[in-house]
């Protein structure tokens, strides 16, 4: 009697029993590549699901978009919107350097002694009287030196066959 009493007594306690951290299964779309499922807890934060998708797409966490029912997730939002409908969208973006373009070509600064000016801005129309002020947009995926070459719409700053190369991963899609 005493020993039931004992083991009644133990199987009391003042704490909530914790409850079952609920998981759910997440899918996620990259473009130009297979879609992928990771197993998330609901009430898990967006940046940690960024980290745990970074083996299945090969984006960092700080270059990684997700877009759920057109709506960009910030970093401290939860899954519980996620109701499994349709995939979250993974987007890569540039980041804040990338997006700074670049003068020079590989070299860093103005080239040949041509005497031409940097751009202070490279994602302005090309300003009339300085010599040269096309050759000194680079690219951003090669370092090449632009020209009339150049893709500046949208700031995408690529050589037009580095476009056509990559526009697929970058989500354009060519209807002709």
């Amino acid at each position: 009697m005493a020993a039931a009493l004992v083991e009644a007594m133990s199987e009391l306690t003042l704490k909530e029993p914790e409850a079952q951290k609920e998981s759910i299964m997440v899918e996620f779309k990259v473009a130009g590549l297979k879609s992928f499922q990771l197993e998330c807890a609901r009430d898990a934060a967006v940046r940690d699901v960024k980290k745990l998708a970074v083996d299945e797409c090969n984006i960092e966490p700080e270059h990684m978009r997700l877009i759920y029912n057109s709506r960009q997730l910030k970093d401290g939002d939860t899954l519980e919107s996620y109701n499994g409908d349709a995939p979250i969208q993974v987007f890569f973006t540039a980041g804040h350097t990338a997006m700074m373009g670049g003068v020079g070509g590989t070299g860093g600064g103005p080239r040949g002694g041509h005497g031409a000016q940097p751009q202070k801005h490279p994602f302005s129309a090309p300003v009339r009287g300085l010599p040269g002020s096309k050759g000194l947009r680079s690219s951003r995926v090669s370092g090449r030196p632009g020209g009339m070459a150049l893709i500046r719409k949208y700031g995408i700053m690529m050589k037009r066959q580095e476009f056509r190369e990559k526009a697929e991963e970058i989500g354009f899609i060519k209807y002709r």
